[in-house]
């Protein structure tokens, strides 16, 4: 089966798909915006993660995964309801995801080389980014839905569409997020 038509399975939702699209476009101006940061910045936003992850590397590989994917789903659950305030929190959040990924990015590839950098980067990239673009992109399809309705152009059933991001969430998001949270665990135990 091509790609496309399976991503028109998970995905079914021609304006969430344009959304997504518009959300790759902000995650990646994020990303760049990240590489380029000053670099008190970039020292700055390197000091905060190092005091957070410090927090969890001693813990067992069971709880590590636990810990990682249940931040995971919380945070791209929250992500997708939060679209109901106008799908202004998911842009943010999209777009600070890139940033925060693009000075990691820059402070990996000064001590390890661009390509290592790279594969560093891309556990991330293969599932838990496309992960948090979808939910994005149903939070951001929500939220045009009740701007839609506030301006009283239409009254979309606001339920059933919750319902509908949900449902989609548990078929595409959350096994994205179950697989981002094995390699990430692998990945931290495997380095330290």
């Amino acid at each position: 089966m091509a790609i496309h038509r399976i991503f028109e399975r998970l995905i079914p939702d021609r304006a969430v798909k344009t959304y997504l699209l518009l959300l790759a476009l902000i995650f990646s101006a994020g990303f760049l915006a990240g590489v380029f940061a000053p670099v008190p910045i970039r020292r700055e936003l390197s000091e905060a993660f190092r005091t957070l992850a410090d927090q969890y590397l001693d813990q067992s590989g069971g709880i590590l995964f636990l810990f990682i994917l249940l931040n995971n789903v919380f945070a791209s659950l929250f992500l997708l309801v939060s679209g109901l305030l106008l799908g202004i929190l998911p842009v943010l959040s999209v777009g600070f995801n890139g940033f925060v990924l693009g000075i990691f990015y820059r402070l990996s590839s000064g001590v390890e080389g661009y390509g290592r950098a790279a594969v560093g980067v891309l556990p991330h990239g293969i599932f838990e980014i496309p992960a948090l673009l979808v939910a994005a992109a149903y939070g951001l399809w929500l939220g045009m839905a009740v701007l839609r309705r506030v301006r009283r152009k239409d009254h979309p059933p606001l339920g059933a569409m919750l319902n509908h991001a949900l449902e989609r969430y548990f078929v595409v998001v959350f096994p994205l997020l179950v697989v981002a949270a094995a390699v990430e665990t692998s990945v931290i135990l495997w380095a330290s």
